[in-house]
């Protein structure tokens, strides 16, 4: 088992030098949406080239604001593979993507704590601003599993409490983005 795991990352690691041998490109990219950030999501984003118009990408998102009367905790990640028009990072691209989060959101009055999970896809455009910078847009949408519990964020001792539990699969957006970019 040991050994399966180092010559998988030998592998790993001997394919990310050989494309660091091509001058043309840039092979390694760090983000940040924009627009989550507005809503208080902490989050950052890797993509990495495996082709001349392939890429590897990876982005992961938490929110950990919670008070007494809203709640938007989560943590999600996205894994996928982009498929570049040109070359990775310029250009137009379109990709697929796994969409995986664990969430707990509500107002003042209930809360709904759950999972979901399933694949996406997206289409996206990033443009050069610099020799290291690009600033990039992307959409997307995926069928999402989906299972939570709603409950009533404070009930009365005097009174029941309901607990509506549900299951559904839902098509719906799993990417809004307009990141900036850093290249190395």
């Amino acid at each position: 088992m040991k050994k399966i795991r180092l010559t998988l990352l030998l592998g790993l690691l001997v394919g990310m030098a050989a494309t660091g041998n091509k001058a043309h490109a840039q092979f390694y990219s760090i983000r940040g949406n924009g627009l989550l950030l507005l809503s208080g999501t902490i989050n950052i984003g890797c993509d990495i080239a495996v082709g001349q118009k392939s890429s590897l990408d990876l982005g992961l998102y938490a929110n950990p604001i919670k008070t007494n009367k809203l709640s938007l905790m989560g943590f999600g990640v996205q894994p996928g593979f982009r498929f570049w028009r040109f070359e990775p990072n310029a250009g137009s691209f379109w990709g697929v993507h796994l969409s995986g989060a664990w969430y707990d959101l509500g107002d003042k009055y209930n809360t709904r704590k759950g999972f979901l999970v399933g694949p996406g896809f997206s289409w996206g455009h990033c443009w050069l601003i610099s020799k290291r910078f690009t600033i990039g847009v992307e959409i997307g949408a995926g069928i999402l599993y989906m299972q939570d519990t709603k409950r009533p964020r404070s009930t009365d001792y005097t009174q029941d409490e309901y607990i509506y539990h549900s299951k559904r699969i839902t098509v719906a957006p799993t990417k809004a983005d307009v990141s900036f970019v850093y290249l190395f």
